[in-house]
């Protein structure tokens, strides 16, 4: 009998284990219990914050072995396959109907029978079962060992579907799971980008079938909903959908304060207005109404609006196929955008990474990056940096992980590509307001830059800059500062005078605020590098 138990850990703790023999799946999940009230001395602080990281995983993270049972349904229903294909194989004269019913068919017909659902369901569930024994099986190693769920699962099969080449398939196969493995923080968008990105380098043709088959389906639907309301859905290529939806926001930031509706609500007036050729208003129904709704005015907007696309100088030529990054999508395929590099209203620019070398904040204003600097961390990135959020790069704040200090330059994080990360404005303020969040950025020996988020919790997500396989020399690039947070200690505690002389704040609450958060980082980065020595002397390698 074969037995293979996984194990799942929380900060450097067993929490949960999963036992697969030939007969049985145990699942035993650790679940933790609240800390003891009046734990909040300094004594058990450290216990207490371990206890709520803890508690916070198991209501994330809980359902992460959901995998290996599904893995495990895909690895019977395909055994099932083989068994039936297996009798037709051997006397195909026994079913006279095997064309329209073949062995799939069949299978999928008895699953949809057991597991009350639709045929196409069923052959559905069939067909990603093939795909995990036979087409990325790699992959489908994730999805057993809990790293992905199966609807990420599902969708790498949709995305490798139609690479026909079997030795090629298992290139991808191999690379796709060789990053996600070594990513950190998946999520769904991180996953499907990464898939598209590896998909798109090692078979164009692949991408570009899916792109060819996309333009024939280019179409507009009415659907009827209820209540007098029907839905228009309008399919085309995705850097045109992309600039529609950037011109209806542009449309609608004319509209005042006092406009009772919601901004979807104004998309949708918005659209209809411009298809019908009428006036876009607003409808506040106020007589000192500010709006800026004027053709002029709606004209400015829309001509400042900007999609970026990112992409290798030999790409662009045609001496490589490296994909490209679209913002707000993610990668596109070689062919791709060299068709928007030669459409008439793109404007290509240079972006000389040598720059980087010579400074990386804008001479005049240490605080601003340069604009060579803006646009490579937005690259790098592609998307705001915080674990989940799908938020597009160019559309978020550069923010300084280490905080800035304008009063003195010097004692705070500087404007650099190891200190500088996109957010979106909610996490940007997020991190900024709340309380007990703590960000930070790492380059590690390879030149790979890691960005980390904790939880006012205690618990902590790291993953790796998102397109990393598309600037890999950025994190090779050396920094000219000090390191972050060198020599920056608190201020000595001031000695006990009479209460006629009371203490006063040493430090402004935001001096203090900064303080604390760079002894957190320091204190996680001392506790990661024991981790990571600890992993490394189990497996016999030295910490070098």
């Amino acid at each position: 009998m074969t037995t293979r138990t996984t194990t799942a850990t929380t900060a450097g703790r067993p929490a949960s284990t999963v036992t697969v023999s030939d007969d049985q799946i145990v699942i035993r999940i650790a679940r933790p219990t609240p800390a003891a009230a009046g734990e909040g001395s300094a004594a058990t602080s450290g216990v207490v914050r371990d206890n709520r990281a803890d508690r916070l995983a198991f209501a994330a993270r809980v359902d992460s072995f959901a995998g290996v049972v599904m893995w495990h349904r895909y690895a019977e229903i395909y055994s099932l396959l083989q068994e039936q294909c297996a009798v037709a194989e051997a006397d195909p004269a026994s079913d006279v109907f095997g064309r329209v019913y073949d062995p799939l068919c069949k299978i999928a017909a008895s699953y949809a029978a057991a597991a009350g659902v639709r045929q196409c369901t069923a052959e559905r569930f069939v067909e990603r079962a093939v795909a995990c024994a036979e087409r990325i099986p790699a992959v489908g190693g994730l999805l057993r060992d809990g790293l992905i769920p199966d609807a990420w699962f599902a969708r790498a099969v949709e995305q490798t579907s139609l690479v026909d080449d079997l030795a090629l398939l298992a290139l991808i196969d191999a690379e796709i799971a060789y990053r996600l493995q070594h990513l950190g923080g998946l999520s769904a968008a991180r996953v499907e980008a990464v898939v598209a990105a590896v998909v798109a380098e090692h078979d164009p043709d692949a991408v570009t079938l899916t792109r060819e088959q996309i333009r024939d389906y280019k179409k507009v639907m009415v659907n009827p909903l209820t209540e007098g309301m029907s839905e228009l859905v309008i399919t085309a290529s995705a850097e045109d959908v992309r600039l529609a939806k950037e011109t209806l926001d542009a449309v609608i930031a004319g509209v005042c304060p006092k406009d009772p509706r919601t901004k979807q609500v104004r998309r949708s007036d918005a659209a209809m207005a411009r298809l019908n050729g009428t006036a876009f208003t607003c409808q506040c129904g106020s007589d000192d109404c500010i709006a800026e709704l004027s053709q002029e005015q709606i004209d400015a907007r829309c001509a400042r609006v900007v999609l970026h696309v990112v992409v290798r100088e030999e790409t662009l030529d045609g001496t490589a196929d490296t994909p490209a990054v679209l913002d707000g999508f993610g990668p596109i395929s070689a062919e791709h955008v060299r068709e928007i590099a030669d459409r008439p209203d793109t404007v290509a620019r240079d972006l000389d990474l040598g720059d980087l070398l010579d400074h990386q904040a804008q001479p005049g204003n240490q605080y601003r990056p340069t604009a060579t600097l803006d646009t490579v961390l937005r690259a790098l990135f592609g998307i705001c940096t915080w674990p989940g959020c799908t938020e597009p790069a160019f559309a978020t704040d550069l923010d300084h992980v280490c905080e800035y200090n304008h009063d003195d330059p010097a004692a705070g994080g500087p404007t650099c590509l190891c200190n500088l990360n996109p957010k979106c404005r909610f996490h940007h303020g997020l991190k900024t307001c709340a309380e007990g969040w703590i960000d930070d950025q790492i380059v590690d020996a390879n030149g790979v830059i890691w960005t980390e988020v904790t939880t006012p919790e205690g618990f902590t997500v790291r993953q790796q800059a998102l397109n990393t396989w598309l600037l890999p020399e950025v994190g090779l690039i050396p920094c000219q500062h000090a390191p972050v947070g060198a020599g920056v200690v608190g201020a000595p505690r001031p000695e006990s005078r009479h209460a006629e002389n009371g203490p006063r704040r040493a430090q402004s609450r935001t001096e203090a605020k900064h303080a604390y958060r760079m002894a957190r980082r320091a204190a996680n980065r001392r506790i990661r590098e024991e981790e990571e020595a600890r992993a490394l002397a189990e497996e016999g390698v030295p910490p070098f």
